[in-house]
């Protein structure tokens, strides 16, 4: 049987709003004790309601590339 989550509250949609941008809806989930399919449906249910969030910039950083770029400015230096 599926574990349900608790009901969302005010802070935590105060908390989405504010940190959405920054953090991945994994981690506000993590943080709040709610499910990211919850942050989701915060997000989504005040884009609808006409409040700007931004949408997450695009792809993830490849750790690869971010790798080869460290290794290059520290031969740089």
């Amino acid at each position: 049987m599926r574990k349900r989550s608790r009901t969302v509250t005010l802070e935590d949609v105060r908390f989405v709003y504010e940190n959405y941008a920054n953090m991945s809806a994994s981690q506000i989930a993590e943080k709040l004790g709610i499910s990211k399919f919850q942050v989701n449906k915060i997000v989504n249910e005040l884009r609808k309601r006409g409040i700007e969030i931004p949408k997450k910039a695009g792809k993830k950083i490849n750790v690869y590339d971010a790798f080869v770029e460290e290794l290059r400015k520290k031969q740089k230096s």
